[in-house]
């Protein structure tokens, strides 16, 4: 998988059989590139039976070694073809490999080699953040003065790294779970922090958090957050979100016993004309 990213490969740097498969896989990649197209076998040595034909009826003679210059064709196309063949299998064996290794345990590394990233990134943040002078815009830090101006463009500047870790975190987490699933967890903010309540953050900020569209006053944020962090892995982010319950389903029936009461029966009501059965023997 090519990625430019710098801060994905950095994080993956972490991972040492993802670095050796990737130097392995440059240098197979490298050495058939440089092979270029390679002629079959069959094609060099009709190439030297038509050579010899071609010079033939220009005025020369016919070679007197003609199998050995076909066979010797012959053997150096096929070696260079087996060459290309087991080429070609080693670049597509460590492409798979690599997928393998980065789908596997050696993700947990590499998140977590982003997550200190992170961490380092943010304690960098601090800095020029304090040196704004609670300016949040361009023009409020100009108004300010002092290292305000200076400081608005060194955050502004770091945007860019703040978006190649997170496209790393995306990058990286994404083979490890639903894609789908993945986008839905970072627009609801749990990609940026644990434990998000999002009535507890700014609109602006949670805006943001939820987009992906990141500017200085929410880089100056999150510098100040102790929850800001990268998951270590899919499951982890996935629990960060609320599971909605949901109406109870009423057509479940409960057959749990329950204890049911009987009213003692009413007392007979009397009218004043009744008698006793008359049950002797005639």
């Amino acid at each position: 998988m090519s990625n430019n990213n710098p801060e994905f490969r950095a994080a993956w740097s972490a991972v040492p059989d993802v670095v050796h498969a990737e130097t392995q896989l440059r240098k197979l990649e490298e050495r058939r590139s440089a092979l270029g197209d390679v002629l079959s076998p069959d094609l060099a040595r009709r190439k030297v039976f038509d050579d010899a034909v071609a010079a033939m009826r220009a005025g020369a003679e016919f070679p007197d070694d003609i199998g050995k210059r076909a066979a010797d064709a012959y053997r150096g196309a096929l070696e260079a073809e087996l060459e290309a063949l087991a080429l070609n299998e080693g670049v597509w064996s460590l492409r798979a490999h690599l997928e393998y290794l980065r789908s596997t345990d050696g993700a947990e590394t590499a998140l977590e080699a982003l997550g200190k990233r992170l961490t380092e990134f943010l304690v960098e943040v601090k800095k020029p953040a304090a040196d704004l002078n609670g300016a949040r815009s361009a023009e409020e830090a100009i108004q300010r003065g002092g290292g305000a101006p200076a400081a608005w463009k060194t955050l502004t500047d770091m945007l860019g790294a703040l978006r190649n870790i997170r496209q790393a975190q995306f990058d990286i987490l994404r083979p490890l779970g639903d894609g789908h699933r993945l986008q839905e967890l970072r627009e609801k903010g749990y990609f940026e922090a644990s434990g998000i309540t999002p009535d507890g953050v700014p609109d602006d900020i949670m805006r943001a958090m939820t987009s992906g569209h990141y500017d200085v006053n929410y880089l100056v944020y999150i510098s100040s957050l102790p929850n800001v962090w990268v998951p270590t892995s899919f499951d982890a982010l996935e629990a960060e979100d609320i599971t909605d319950c949901g109406v109870p389903d009423d057509s479940v029936v409960d057959y749990t016993p329950r204890e049911r009461i009987i009213p003692a029966p009413l007392e007979p009501v009397r009218h004043g004309h009744e008698r006793n059965p008359d049950i002797s023997l005639k």
